[in-house]
Parts: structure tokens; C-alpha cells; sequence
């Protein structure tokens, strides 16, 4: 009898093991599951789309070495250009001590004589390059409008056009205004050529023609002599070749300066180097 009910005891001992056995199991299922649904859900959300409007990591990261980096090459650029300008480019008016007038020539703030060489030779730069324009627009091109319709001829059959700008009517009146920039103690010739009086007034030959397209620039690199009223320079013209050759050449050339009584400076002894 008692070994009945000790078999008895083992059995049910070994059942409720059992029992409890398969409730650990099933807890372990359901955490298992959560974990699942908490990891699936996790993945659902990674693959949504993401807004539009948001800015994304890399979008972020590469704005900011951009704005950076514009800012910086602005900055370096910007002080290399004022020291080159410094270094290769001198004040084309000599730090105010002259500047032009109304008409293209040069005056000077104070007494000329005071003021060092450098200052001379921007002056006399700023003055050639004065003359070429005025005298390219008077002997090449006209500097006034006309009529070209109202046309006379000269011997040669070369047709003069009538200026019509209601100032100036005769030839002399040309000359007055080319005498502004150009000293008239080298007498303008071929504006002689060049413009003709007639009945209804003075008119043009207005013969353009191109520039020499090889011309590069030019400088004046010397002060010369100087003579009472009148300061004569080097003027070195550059070309980067000819009709004869694609070696580049320079060619000297003489400019001087007459400073009137009114203290203008005008262009005196001149070649047009284009």
C-alpha cells in the first residue's frame, strides 16, 4: 500500500513539473512575439518615405563646406587682386595729383614740378592714352554726327559728309576742338585732309578703317628731356607679331607733353602706334 502511494506522489510531482515546464515555454513565446512585432514595426517604419521637405544628413553636411568654402576663395581672391593690383598696376592718376578735364587732357592739383618721376610718367600715360583716342576718332573715325545724305567730293571723287550737330561749321571749329587735347605747336595737318568748308557748313570724309590687329599696348617707361614747357618721354609700343612674322617686337617711339599757360597738359610731338 505505501509503495502504492509513493508511486502515486512521484507521478503527480512529475505532472505538475511537466505543467510548469510548458507555462515557461509559453512565457518565453510571448516575449519572443513582442520582440518580433516590436522589431517588425521598427522595420516597417525605416521603409516609409521620408518627408520631402526635411533635409537629409548628407544635404546638411554638404551645404556647410560649400558656404565655406565660397567664402574663403572670395576672401583669398579678393587680397590677391589688391596686391597684384598694387604691385603691377600703378594709380593711373597718381594718387589725385592730376586728373582730366572736361576735354581729355591732364591737369594737375598743384605745381607739376613738385612731384616725383613716377607721378610724370602716370601723368604722361594717362595723356597718350588721351591722344589716341581723340586722334583715332578725329583722322579714322568722326567724333560728330552727320549727314550722309548731304555730301560734297574733292578732286580725287572722295565723298565729305555734312556735320550737322549745329555747332560746329567749319573747319576751324574742328580744330578748336582737337586743340584741346593736342598742343597746336604741332600744327593737326591732316584734319586739312580730312575735313573740308563748304557752302552749308564743313564736312567730313569720316574714312574709318581697322585698327592694326596686332597691337598689344603701350607704355611710356622714360622721362626724357625737359625744356621750359614741354617734357619729352619714351613710349614703348608692344605688338604680338606682323604680317611678316608671329614674333612679338616693341617699337620705340617719342611723346612729349606741353604744359600750357593755363597749367593743362597737352599732347605735343605724338605717333598713333595703331
Amino acid at each position: 500500500m505505501k509503495k502504492t502511494l509513493y508511486v502515486l506522489s512521484a507521478l503527480v510531482i512529475a505532472a505538475c513539473s511537466l505543467t510548469g515546464c510548458e507555462n515557461k515555454k509559453v512565457g518565453n513565446s510571448k516575449a519572443e512575439n513582442a520582440a518580433a512585432t516590436t522589431a517588425e514595426e521598427v522595420t516597417a517604419a525605416s521603409t516609409l518615405e521620408p518627408d520631402p521637405l526635411a533635409p537629409t544628413e548628407a544635404e546638411t553636411t554638404a551645404e556647410a563646406p560649400a558656404v565655406t568654402t565660397v567664402v574663403t576663395t572670395e576672401a583669398v581672391l579678393g587680397a590677391r587682386t589688391e596686391i597684384v593690383n598694387e604691385e603691377e598696376q600703378p594709380d593711373p592718376l597718381g594718387g589725385g595729383a592730376f586728373e582730366y578735364n572736361a576735354d581729355g587732357a591732364v591737369v594737375f592739383e598743384g605745381d607739376y614740378s613738385t612731384q616725383s618721376d613716377r607721378v610724370l610718367l602716370s601723368a604722361a600715360q594717362a595723356l597718350f592714352e588721351s591722344a589716341c583716342r581723340t586722334n583715332w576718332n578725329y583722322t579714322v573715325g568722326c567724333p560728330y554726327s552727320i549727314d550722309t545724305n548731304n555730301y560734297i567730293e574733292n578732286d580725287f571723287g572722295w565723298q565729305y559728309y555734312l556735320i550737322n550737330d549745329g555747332y560746329t561749321t567749319s573747319l576751324a571749329d574742328v580744330k578748336n576742338d582737337y586743340y584741346k587735347v593736342f598742343s597746336d605747336r604741332y600744327p593737326a595737318d591732316e584734319l586739312s585732309e580730312l575735313y573740308l568748308d563748304g557752302d552749308n557748313g564743313v564736312y567730313a570724309l569720316s574714312a574709318d578703317r581697322g585698327m592694326n590687329i596686332f597691337y598689344s599696348y603701350s607704355k611710356v617707361t622714360e622721362i626724357g628731356e625737359r625744356g621750359g614747357d614741354e617734357i619729352f618721354f619714351t613710349v614703348e609700343n608692344y605688338y604680338d607679331g606682323s604680317d611678316k612674322s608671329s614674333e612679338p617686337y616693341s617699337r620705340a617711339d617719342t611723346f612729349s607733353v606741353v604744359i600750357g599757360s593755363d597749367g593743362v597738359w597737352r599732347a605735343g610731338q605724338f605717333t598713333l602706334p595703331y
